[in-house]
């Protein structure tokens, strides 16, 4: 034992700044057991006071146990409480271009800039769209925007549309007018094929071309003014056009392609403008109440079967000499035109 607490002795002098001296080692050795009593006691003391923490971690964020609500896969019902209107889906059809449809059925499409060319997201309405507005600023009507938009009567293009997308307006059989202003520049193939409740169509001065089978199938359609800016009147383009009774073609057309009026049958007089060259095969078929027509001195070229079918046509009115008439290609199966009394020279 003395041999430990001088071993302690020697370790713990620099701590309490002994200077080892030459004295009797017993009462080194009896000092040295009182300080380390006391030092003891002040070690059991110590930790009896040391404070441990006993605060908890934090609970650890739980995941929520149900997910949010997915996109219905029914559309929202459209029955307005009390015959209120209000709100029933919204989206954007445009970098720029938002819709809203509203519970009475108006469609209205604002901001500015060109639709996206995609599915619009308000087709799950399409059954009961009545009403479309476009606002000014949309510059464009995508393909398929309105297509069979069946309960649609009315619809609003303002003169910052430029273009109207293929099939844009197709099978809208509730449609009944529609004006085309003077900013649009295309209207695509089938823009308005099927309307068959529209009665009459007016274009704008800016339009080129009308595109193939733009109007076809408008069974209801009695009038339609062509504007000077058209230089081509494309194939099917009032196909099928039952109801219409006269027809203008401005002296700006160039070009009447294949089937463009064919089974108009309601159709009486024709009127070419000064322009046209060539006349597509079975341009006029069956056109079968068709009784008079006017070419002019420019056309160089008829295709076969062009007036075939038109059973009552009678008079042809041609602008120029008899030389110049029989100088025209007109091709086979045409009898019903070249039969017919030919008022030469004629002048409007």
């Amino acid at each position: 034992m003395k041999k430990f607490i001088a071993t302690i002795l020697s370790a713990m002098v620099g701590l309490f700044g002994y200077t080892i001296v030459e004295t009797s080692i017993d009462s080194r050795v009896a000092d040295l057991e009182s300080r380390v009593e006391y030092l003891e006691s002040v070690v059991e003391e110590y930790h009896g006071e040391v404070y441990i923490p006993t605060t908890t971690r934090p609970a650890a964020t739980v995941a929520p146990t149900t997910r949010p609500a997915e996109k219905p896969t029914v559309k929202p019902t459209t029955t307005a409480p009390s015959g209120e209107r209000y709100l029933v889906d919204s989206g954007y059809c445009g970098d720029y271009a938002r819709w809203e449809f509203y519970s009475d059925g108006e469609l209205i499409i604002g901001g500015k800039g060109a639709m996206y060319e995609a599915t619009p997201g308000w087709d799950k309405y399409d059954d009961e769209i009545k009403k479309v507005v476009i606002k000014d600023g949309v510059t464009s009507i995508c393909s398929y925007a309105f297509y069979k938009c069946t309960s649609l009567t009315s619809a609003t293009i303002p003169d910052s549309v430029t273009s109207i997308g293929w099939s844009a307006f197709s099978d809208c059989s509730s449609l009944t007018s529609v004006t085309i202003p003077d900013s649009v520049t295309s209207i695509g193939g089938g823009a308005f094929s099927g309307c068959t409740s529209l009665t009459s169509v007016t274009i704008g001065n800016s339009v080129k071309v009308i595109s193939y089978s733009a109007f076809s199938g408008c069974t209801s359609l009695t009038s339609v003014t062509i504007p000077d800016s058209v230089t081509n009147i494309d194939s099917y383009a009032f196909e099928g056009c039952s109801s219409l009774t006269s027809v203008t073609i401005p002296d700006s057309v160039t070009s009447i392609e294949g089937y463009a009026f064919s089974d108009c049958t309601s159709l009486e007089t024709a009127t070419l403008g000064k322009g046209v060259k060539s006349i597509g095969s079975q341009a006029f078929y069956n056109c079968t109440n068709l009784k008079t027509v006017t070419i002019g001195a420019n056309v160089t070229e008829i295709g076969e079967m062009a007036f075939a079918g038109c059973g009552n046509l009678t008079d042809v009115y041609y602008a120029g000499t008899e030389a110049q008439w029989n100088a025209i290609t007109i091709g086979e199966s045409n009898a019903r035109l070249t039969d017919a009394t030919i008022h030469y020279n004629y002048t409007a």
